[in-house]
């Protein structure tokens, strides 16, 4: 799990020249974090 959040934290840093740090994409990302909430909520469907 946590490789893939480090993958997708990695995705946003290549593709939107705005994001300055890791920290800024976990907490004000919120499609991230949708996106997040989506893979934790299949895994326990």
């Amino acid at each position: 799990m946590f490789r893939i959040i480090r993958e997708d934290i990695r995705t946003v840093f290549a593709k939107d020249p705005a994001a300055r740090s890791w920290l800024e994409v976990i907490f004000f990302y919120p499609g991230l974090q949708a996106l997040w909430a989506h893979r934790v909520a299949h895994f326990f469907w």
